[in-house]
C-alpha cells in the first residue's frame, strides 16, 4: 500500500497488520511481509510501533532487500 496523506486509517492498517503478522507466526513456513510506503506515515506512532513487532517490513528505497531474501530463500 500507498499513503500520500495521514488519518487514522494509518493507524488502524498498522494495528490490524501488526495483528496479523503475530497471528501468522503460528503457522508453519508463513512469513507476514508488508510492503507499505508514502509520506502519510510520518509522524505516525502506530507505524513505528507495527515495524518494531513486524520482521518483514519493506518501502520503495529497500524493496531489493525484500527481493534479494526470497531470492535467497529459492
Amino acid at each position: 500500500n500507498f499513503y500520500t496523506s495521514g488519518g487514522s486509517k494509518l493507524n488502524e492498517t498498522a494495528r490490524s497488520y501488526k495483528m496479523i503478522a503475530e497471528e501468522s507466526k503460528a503457522i508453519k513456513d508463513v512469513d507476514f511481509v508488508w510492503i507499505t510506503d508514502g509520506k502519510g506515515w510520518d509522524g505516525v506512532g502506530a507505524f513505528k510501533e507495527a515495524y518494531e513487532e513486524i520482521p518483514f517490513v519493506f518501502n520503495l528505497t529497500n524493496i531489493q532487500e525484500f527481493v534479494d531474501l526470497v531470492r535467497s530463500e529459492l
